[in-house]
Order: structure tokens, then C-alpha cells, then sequence
């Protein structure tokens, strides 16, 4: 839970503020299903929340890397190497399927 400027949506969506904020994931979805205002959600997280109504997906659209970080050393064991690649095509994959859905 650390700040990081490539999820400062703020200014891509014109805003210099926000009145109510979090850096937990699962408390901005809550406070967006208890009406508490608008928010930005992954598109992958939609499915799972029949209740929310997509506005203004015209005129905002943010996209966001994921990466995963490794220790160097790791690189030397094979059986690390085919969980990574295991992990990441598996994580795309069901991005791609919960995105379709979205």
C-alpha cells in the first residue's frame, strides 16, 4: 500500500482533488457500491460487481503495466523461470477472459 505515481489517475481524469480516497483497492470499490461517489475500476474487477454502472467510458480510458519483480538470482533455476512464465500467460489469459466480459 504504497504510493506510486502511475496510479495517480487524477490529473489524466482532469482532477487536481478528490474529497474521499484510499490507496486500498477494496475500500474505494466499497465506498463506489455504497454510493459514495464515482470512481476509476479496472475493467477486469467489473464482472464481479453487477451492481456498478459504467459512466463516461468515452471520454476516460486509463490503461496500467503489471509487472513482475524477481530476484535476480532466480533467473538461475529453471523450475522459477516456468512458474513465472506459468504465472504471467495464465494472468493474461484470465485478464483477457474477465476484460471480454466486462
Amino acid at each position: 500500500m504504497i504510493f506510486d505515481p502511475e496510479l495517480d489517475y487524477l490529473a489524466e481524469a482532469g482532477l487536481s482533488h478528490v474529497d474521499l480516497a484510499s490507496n486500498s483497492v477494496t475500500v474505494q470499490m466499497n465506498l463506489i457500491r455504497q454510493g459514495a461517489g464515482l470512481g476509476i475500476i479496472h475493467d477486469f474487477a467489473l464482472p464481479f460487481f453487477p451492481d456498478l454502472v459504467r459512466v463516461l467510458p468515452e471520454a476516460l480510458s486509463l490503461s496500467r503495466s503489471f509487472y513482475l519483480v524477481r530476484h535476480a538470482d532466480d533467473r538461475r533455476l529453471e523450475r522459477l523461470n516456468r512458474f513465472a512464465r506459468s504465472f504471467c500467460d495464465g494472468l493474461r489469459a484470465e485478464l483477457a477472459r474477465l476484460e471480454a466480459e466486462a
